[in-house]
């Protein structure tokens, strides 16, 4: 049965999409079949992180009645990608109909995939909520400082008020050591669970890397760096292993692969 990750954020800028990229290279490398649905329509960039020229996209599912198997895009990195458009507006304003139609469009991949991870759009609107919640685990990517806890918050409470899910993971990216990653965590916790009957389960950080930016501008994932330090290495492999061995959350609503 295929697992499935959203990958989400409070806004923008946070590294959502690079930790997508990434950690699914990562579980690719570990033996895993894994595809990375962009589902950031409209501002899809997970094919530019990969350096990778695509053709077909969800646009045409929703427009040509293209089959999935002629969107998905096998990357030199062997993960596939399943691109979401970039730059379309009629993606920016999917209703929820046309959202539900790229959800089951996935199914026929089920038997082809041990893990999708999706990468949600930044913030807490209708599209960003629904594909996430039709993921088994939802894990929200977010920096050390007040407006990111602030819209992190505010998608959290978000998706347990509307989808109730009752359990949600967090990444700390951009954070100056484990020490300062972990202690950015137990007080963004310790505000969630005030005011929210939800679970707040630590998946790992992310450190402020020069390493990281560079990779980003030259198109080639970091975790594809053969020079990559033992440090951010350690990183991605913790984040990788939380992927491993998550327990699915248990919700109502749309799912992925009809679960």
């Amino acid at each position: 049965m295929v697992k499935t990750i959203a990958i989400s954020s409070g806004k923008g800028g946070v590294g959502k999409t690079s930790l997508a990229v990434n950690s699914s290279i990562k579980l690719s490398m570990e033996g895993m079949k894994v595809a990375l649905l962009d589902a950031d329509f409209g501002m899809a960039n997970s094919h530019i992180l990969l350096n990778h020229k695509v053709t077909n996209t969800i646009q045409d599912i929703l427009e040509n009645k293209a089959a999935i198997e002629q969107v998905v895009h096998d990357t030199s990195s062997g993960l596939k990608l399943i691109p979401g458009g970039s730059g379309i507006l009629e993606l920016l304003n999917l209703d929820s109909k046309k959202r539900w139609e790229i959800i089951r469009s996935l199914d026929p991949l089920k038997d082809t995939l041990d893990y999708l991870v999706v990468d949600t759009p930044a913030g807490a609107s209708d599209a960003s909520l629904e594909f996430a919640a039709a993921c088994d685990k939802v894990v929200v990517v977010l920096v050390p400082e007040p407006t990111s806890f602030m819209d992190a918050y505010a998608f959290i409470k978000a998706l347990n008020m509307e989808k109730n899910f009752q359990n949600v993971s967090v990444v700390v990216n951009l954070a100056a050591n484990g020490a300062g990653a972990k202690k950015s965590f137990d007080s963004f916790k310790k505000i969630v669970t005030k005011f929210l009957s939800i679970d707040v389960e630590y998946a790992g950080w992310l450190p402020r890397s020069n390493l990281m930016a560079s990779s980003i501008v030259s198109r080639k994932p970091v975790i594809l760096n053969k020079s990559l330090d033992k440090t951010l290495n350690g990183n991605f492999s913790s984040i990788a292993n939380y992927f491993l061995n998550f327990e699915e959350e248990k919700s109502s609503g749309i799912k992925f692969f009809n679960k």
